[in-house]
């Protein structure tokens, strides 16, 4: 008896995950259900991340270990890029990866907060190399609800399902320590394979959010009064009213001829600004010293700037 054709084939309301589908495995035509094609695609292809330096190694602020205050005077304070600690230390190891340790406040968390919130089926994959006590992964639903709790970590690949979207991610140290490799979060409920980012792409999306400025300034003349005024182009960035925190880490004046006794501060007298993606320095002296009060100076300062537009 003839089969039949596929257009004489009733149609099929919707696919199941024990729908089944006819597969040639070369040996001849067998059977294999929806969710056996979901999960070879799972291994064969890779979801979006939907967080930001996963794999922690972008350090733009540079430093070597992290910790927010203890229970008193607790605050949210950024380490590594995107990952923000609230009663944690949080130490960057050689290889990249990062140990995190509460610290005496019970409830603390490594967090990555996202810009946008993502609705609907998500899928968590945390790879610890290193548990030693109880941490446990939560998300705080796109619809800003309650954080949930969605499992305990142990050693190696942890994966977990949640229904309801997504806004913050937060990984919580009990208790002992952990050591995270990486983390992926996407869309639906296959977890597919976690593909390291682009250093570089991964670094532009970073600065989005934070970025550090080396500022070296000079000036040469005579001056009766200081009010230099500098810019500096400030990449895109998620505001264009960031939190700004000057650095100075040098800064020189020379100066001959009259009222040479008297102090420029320069450090106390630094005002900067930002407007759209420029950031203005302007340097003031406290006092109008009058007309060619000095005769030659030389300004010399080297600042570092942070811009700083993360998620509070």
């Amino acid at each position: 008896m003839a089969g039949k054709q596929v257009t004489e084939l009733d149609a099929l309301p919707s696919f199941t995950d024990t729908s089944l589908l006819p597969v040639h495995n070369g040996a001849g035509l067998k059977k294999g259900s929806l969710s056996q094609l979901a999960n070879y695609l799972g291994n064969k292809f890779s979801n979006p991340n939907l967080l930001i330096n996963p794999d922690f190694r972008i350090n733009q602020r540079g430093e070597t270990s992290y910790t927010s205050a203890v229970a008193q005077t607790i605050k949210i304070v950024y380490s590594v890029d995107r990952w923000c600690l609230y009663g944690h230390s949080l130490t960057v190891n050689s290889d990249k990866s990062v140990t995190i340790t509460p610290t005496t406040y019970s409830d603390g968390a490594l967090i990555q907060n996202l810009e946008t919130p993502v609705d609907g089926d998500i899928t968590v994959q945390v790879y610890a190399v290193g548990v030693s006590g109880t941490a446990t992964v939560s998300v705080r639903p796109s619809d800003d609800s309650s954080t949930t709790e969605i499992g305990t970590l142990k050693n190696g690949l942890n994966t977990f399902t949640f229904s309801r979207g997504i806004k913050k991610l937060v990984i919580r140290v009990k208790s002992g320590t952990i050591t995270l490799k990486y983390a992926k979060v996407e869309q639906g409920t296959v977890a597919t394979s976690f593909i390291a980012p682009n250093h570089a792409e991964e670094l532009v999306k970073c600065k989005r959010y934070f970025q550090v400025l080396n500022v070296f300034e000079g000036f040469v003349g005579s001056v009766s009064y200081w009010n230099l005024y500098t810019k500096f182009y400030v990449g895109a960035m998620r505001t264009t009213s960031p939190t700004i925190i000057s650095n100075v880490s040098s800064a020189t004046i020379n100066l001959s001829g009259d009222n040479t006794e008297r102090n420029l501060q320069l450090s106390n007298n630094i005002s900067p600004t930002m407007y759209l993606n420029e950031l203005i320095i302007t340097h003031k002296s406290a006092t109008n010293f009058g007309y060619n009060a000095f005769t030659a100076c030389i300004f010399r300062s080297a600042i570092t700037y942070n811009v700083d537009a993360e998620i509070y």
